[in-house]
């Protein structure tokens, strides 16, 4: 199953936790228990959090734990990892959530796509109250049905009002946060406004994902996941509605905002601001920041990491925060498994060190060097053709060390610039080149929108013999692979979703363009007597053969994902070892 255009929620455990623990701030230490939280005191001053479908309860700060059902009819509720927790001044204990067990979605996902209806997207939202410290529950109250991603944050206002931040599917296919109140702590529910900052149409865009606060002036103060590179703001006098939705100078990675107010009156805020060696970068979540105002969020001091995982794939992300006794800081993620307490005082003591990426290994002369763009790329956790076809030869006793020289985004131009720096100086035995899917691209997102591909045909394969006949002259054998299939995801049709592409055809992605740009390839290595692997016709039997489809083979629409990488792994292994034999 895709995990890059999946839902906002309902990540397995598995999915949820990195490989490598977290990095924690060197005065923080490890929690004594893997529940995720939120967490709430209870009236003994115990802890208490939730689960799928279990209270959890602890009296010796979190070292047991004993557990009793949320729910009378346990297969009507699948609590969310996603989910919201609040004990009111009255001792009213609420909840809120989606409920995983009454999950639609169209086949194979169709998020955006103009056969599909948005209302078929259906995960409910649920509050669920205890008056009884957890003990028992009450029976849930759904709240609405549209598909909801992440909710974390609800709060009690000075006046006793309940306010809870929620968000829907809406018809522009996004997600729009929708503010919730309730006036008899928590029994039944006001639907407030619908904020939407009207950029996006794929299933994680919108303005989402929503913390609030309530500053002393009696004001509301909401903060909001976004894809412009900060987090938005509004306001409100009454949690109904609200004013003021615009950019904050706070810089974000595309990921949610916690914020808490914390004993000693300052507010703490939680989030991912992009990582302080690539500061460029608005997607990686591998450091969380925290940061506090001392003036009712008008400014925020300078944020301290409290964890990082730097290892590929590694994630801190989706946090809880939680004030066990004043200044004692329970800082929890759904992403990442981080489980850490530190002491608000004790943060100025020390840091994590700024990251610094480990130096790329040199190749050494008379090896293999896959040659390409994102799609031979390293990513994240994935294990890439590059590495399976290292293992795969040194399974059969070979010392050939193999190099990945993919960059993501590049073209055959981009390739020729950097072949003699990236290919060539490291005197390589055997070349793998795969590119066409850039060349090919028409930027009809652009504005003006792009009317031709990016690199005209004739010139793919002027730049293409020129760097196959380059690397041979060096004395490589040149082996030339045709890219893999595109299929529409949602993010795709928002931004390529116009003519010459035909969002309504499966294949429509790929038909504009690419189809020319592979034949070429294949003509190319015809004419030059190369050794050709067809990775754009292999993929349907290699589908048909796991049982999958090409969609489920690819991560977003265009880059492979474990079976796309195993299919080209097996189709180069006995290519590699025919040029090596000269062949």
């Amino acid at each position: 199953m895709r995990l890059l255009f999946l839902p906002l929620l309902l990540l397995s455990g598995a999915a949820a936790i990195a490989a490598d623990a977290p990095t924690l701030h060197p005065k923080a230490s490890a929690l004594p228990f893997t529940h995720q939280g939120p967490f709430v005191t209870t009236a003994d001053g115990g802890v208490l959090c939730i689960d799928a479908r279990n209270a959890l309860r602890s009296t010796d700060e979190g070292h047991t734990w004993s557990s009793t059902p949320l729910f009378a009819e346990a297969k009507k509720y699948n609590v969310s990892n996603e989910r919201t927790l609040l004990r009111t001044r009255e001792g009213v204990i609420i909840s809120a959530w989606m409920n995983g067990a009454e999950r639609l979605a169209p086949k194979r996902w169709g998020w955006g796509n103009p056969s599909v209806d948005w209302k078929a997207f259906v995960l409910p939202t649920y509050s669920c109250r205890s008056t009884d410290d957890g003990k028992t529950w009450e029976t849930p109250v759904l709240l609405s049905t549209p598909w909801c991603g992440c909710i974390h944050s609800m709060i009690q206002m000075k006046s006793g009002r309940i306010v809870l931040v929620g968000q829907e599917i809406i018809p522009q296919w996004r997600h729009a946060t929708v503010m919730w109140a309730s006036d008899d702590v928590g029994k039944t529910w006001q639907r407030g406004d619908v904020l939407d900052y009207g950029v996006g149409a794929h299933d994680h865009a919108g303005s989402i994902e929503g913390s609030v606060v309530e500053r002393k002036d009696g004001s509301l103060y909401l903060l909001l996941r976004t894809e412009s590179g900060f987090l938005w703001e509004a306001t409100s006098r009454d949690g109904l509605k609200w004013e003021g939705l615009k950019q904050t100078p706070i810089a974000s990675v595309t990921c949610c905002p916690q914020m808490a107010r914390l004993s000693d009156g300052r507010i703490a805020l939680l989030w991912n601001a992009p990582p302080r060696h690539d500061p460029k970068n608005g997607t990686s979540r591998v450091e969380l920041s925290l940061a506090f105002s001392d003036d009712e969020t008008a400014t925020w001091t300078k944020p301290v990491i409290v964890a990082a995982n730097y290892v590929a794939g590694g994630r801190v992300s989706y946090p809880y925060l939680y004030e066990r006794k004043p200044g004692e800081l329970w800082i929890t993620t759904m992403q990442g498994g981080l489980r850490m307490k530190v002491n608000a005082a004790d943060l100025g003591a020390g840091e994590i060190p700024v990251f610094v990426p480990p130096p790329k290994p040199v190749p050494k002369p008379g090896g293999i060097v896959m040659f390409g763009d994102s799609t031979t790329a390293p990513r994240g956790s994935l294990k890439v053709y590059a590495t399976r076809v290292e293992q795969g030869l040194q399974s059969i006793g070979s010392s050939m060390g193999v190099y990945n020289a993919g960059i993501g985004g590049n073209t055959t131009q981009d390739a020729l610039k950097r072949l003699q720096s990236d290919v060539l100086n490291h005197q390589p035995r055997v070349v793998v080149m795969q590119f066409g899917i850039n060349d090919s691209a028409v930027d009809v997102w652009k504005k003006p929108p792009a009317t031709t591909s990016r690199v005209p045909l004739e010139d793919f394969i002027r730049n293409y013999r020129t760097l196959i006949q380059t690397a041979q002259k060096q004395g490589a054998k040149v082996i030339l692979m045709t890219p893999n299939p595109l299929r529409w995801t949602s993010k795709l049709r928002e931004l390529y979703g116009h003519p010459p592409y035909d969002p309504a055809a499966e294949d429509g992605f790929e038909s504009a363009a690419l189809v020319r740009y592979n034949e070429a390839v294949r003509q190319l290595a015809a004419e030059l007597k190369l050794p050709l692997l067809d990775v754009h016709a292999a993929y349907p039997a290699f589908a048909a053969k796991h049982q999958t489809t090409i969609d489920e083979m690819l991560l977003d629409g265009m880059h492979p994902g474990d079976l796309g990488h195993q299919l080209v792994a097996e189709l180069l292994v006995p290519a590699i070892r025919e040029a090596v034999r000269g062949r």
